[in-house]
């Protein structure tokens, strides 16, 4: 009776043992097998290879997300990243590559990618990106003193551009005029008469008037019947500038 309970004890045992194996299985075989025989690891290269970078970066996630210490899959992920110019998740993905392995054979390439990273989110900032000077910091406050003194030169040069450029359209009496003003009988200007130029648009011809290109459509209803195509203008035709 004792061996009989004894024996009835073992098989219930051994069957506990083989359900908690089962219900681990996945995970356990995820544990032993090696990340680069992973199959989504594997997935991951192959598309990589096809230039298909989301669906490739889709299997290196899922190889994070299932694996502790997945190293080589956050440096795949990283790359893809910098692939599809995203580069803050790229940098995360980076740093944990080297948090994981820090005395890796590539890890100082690593490193420099995370610079290529920075150096990309920091181009995607409106207006011109900081540079670091040779110490390899950056004095913001002096650098935003000089892109504002290069933005008011620039907006100065633009406007005397400008200028000169409606001078030079109104004729002088020794020349051929390519302008004309005509002006109403109480000698107020009404309208500018203005002669197409070769590589002339609507675009062109409202900067060059009014300094923005915002009136082209207003200029195009003007001479509707001169103007037969607003995106291929015929030169020598005159056409008139509302005022």
């Amino acid at each position: 009776m004792s061996r009989k309970h004894s024996l009835n004890l073992s098989w219930v045992l051994m069957t506990t043992v083989l359900l908690f194996v089962g219900c681990d299985d996945n995970k356990d075989t995820n544990a032993r097998t090696p990340e680069f025989d992973d199959p989504d690891f594997r997935q991951g290269l192959t598309y990589e290879k096809q230039h298909e970078t989301r669906r490739a970066l889709e299997c290196f996630l899922r190889v994070i997300d299932k694996r502790n210490g997945s190293a080589e899959s956050h440096l795949e992920a990283g790359r893809m990243y910098i692939d599809l110019k995203d580069p803050l998740p790229a940098i995360y993905h980076f740093n944990e590559y080297i948090r994981l392995k820090p005395n890796s054979d590539q890890s100082k390439i690593v490193r420099q990618m995370i610079k290529t990273a920075d150096k990309l989110y920091l181009e995607q900032i409106p207006g011109r990106p900081m540079e670091p000077d040779a110490a390899g910091t950056t004095d913001q406050n002096s650098q935003l003193q000089k892109l504002r003194a290069e933005n008011d030169k620039l907006r100065r040069e633009n406007a005397e551009l400008t200028r000169i450029n409606k001078v030079s359209e109104i004729p002088t009496s020794n020349s051929t005029p390519t302008t004309n003003i005509k002006t109403s009988s109480t000698g107020t200007k009404s309208s500018t008469t203005y002669v197409i130029k070769m590589n002339d648009t609507l675009s062109s011809i409202s900067r060059k008037f009014y300094g923005t290109d915002s009136r082209k459509t207003e200029i195009y209803n003007a001479n509707k019947t001169k103007i037969k195509n607003p995106s291929k203008l015929v030169v020598g035709v005159t056409i008139e500038i509302p005022q």
